[in-house]
C-alpha cells in the first residue's frame, strides 16, 4: 500500500502539520489571514482576509515578485548599490550585470530604504542586498487541484495565497543568530496575521522543506477556521 502524505493547515489553531498515513511527522506554528475580512488600511492594495479553505497541491518554491506590493517588486537578495548619478536613488542588480533604479520601480527613495533597514536591523544605511520583499526569500506556492490529477493543467492556476516568511521575521531570526552564534534554541520570532497567505518562521520553513513537506506534488488541505485537528 502506498504511503499517504499530505499537509494540513488549521488556521483557527495556527497549526501546519505534515502527516504520513495520518500520523504527525512534523508540526509547526503558522498564521493565516484573519477569520473575517478587514477593510483596507492606508497604503495597502487590499484589506486582510481569511485564508481560503480547500484542497491544493504544492507546486513551486522560489523568490516571488509582484507589482501589487511596492516593496515586493524587487527580488529578495538582489544586490544593491547607491546611485552615483542621483544621490536620492539606489540601484539593484537586475541580472547580467544590469543595474536598475529602485525608485523608478518601487517609488522608494534612498532615505526610505535606509529607514526601513534601521527599523528591521537597527542600522541606518542602505544594505548590501534587498531584504524588504514582503514574501521573504522564498514563497511556496500551490494551486487548487480541480481535476484531481496532481498536475497544474487545464483551467487551474497558482493561488495568490502562499506560504512565506516576512522581512520582520527574517530580521528577528538573523539578529538573534548573529548575537548567539552556535545557539541551539529557537530564535524568538513573533508571527502575525497575513492578508490571506500563510506565515511561517524562517527556521520552520527550513525544517518543513528539509523534511520534504514542501516538495512539488505534495497534497495540501486548508481547513476552515472552526475545524480542529484530531489525530
Amino acid at each position: 500500500m502506498a504511503v499517504q502524505e499530505r499537509l494540513e493547515f488549521f488556521p483557527g489553531e495556527k497549526r501546519l502539520l505534515y502527516l504520513v498515513d495520518g500520523k504527525r511527522k512534523l508540526e509547526v506554528e503558522a498564521w493565516g489571514g484573519p477569520e473575517h475580512q478587514l477593510p483596507r488600511s492606508p497604503g495597502e492594495p487590499f484589506g486582510a482576509g481569511p485564508t481560503d479553505p480547500g484542497r491544493y497541491v504544492i507546486w513551486t518554491t522560489g523568490p516571488y515578485v509582484t507589482p501589487t506590493w511596492p516593496w515586493s517588486r524587487v527580488p529578495w537578495g538582489s544586490r544593491l548599490r547607491e546611485s552615483t548619478q542621483d544621490p536620492g536613488d539606489v540601484l539593484y542588480e537586475a541580472g547580467h550585470g544590469k543595474w536598475m533604479s529602485v525608485r523608478r520601480l518601487t517609488g522608494m527613495k534612498k532615505a526610505q530604504i535606509a529607514r526601513a533597514y534601521h527599523q528591521l536591523y537597527g542600522r541606518w544605511r542602505v544594505p548590501e542586498t534587498w531584504v524588504f520583499n514582503d514574501f521573504g526569500p522564498l514563497a511556496i506556492r500551490y494551486f487548487r487541484d480541480r481535476n484531481g490529477d496532481g498536475v497544474l493543467d487545464g483551467h487551474e492556476h497558482l493561488s495568490g495565497e502562499m506560504f512565506h516568511t516576512t522581512p520582520d521575521n527574517e530580521a528577528q531570526d538573523a539578529l538573534y543568530r548573529a548575537a548567539h552564534p552556535g545557539a541551539v534554541d529557537e530564535p524568538p520570532v513573533q508571527l502575525f496575521e497575513s492578508h490571506g497567505c500563510i506565515h511561517l518562521r524562517p527556521a520552520d520553513r527550513a525544517r518543513m522543506m528539509g523534511a520534504g513537506g514542501f516538495r512539488r506534488g505534495m497534497r495540501l488541505v486548508i481547513h476552515t477556521y472552526r475545524e480542529r485537528f484530531s489525530e
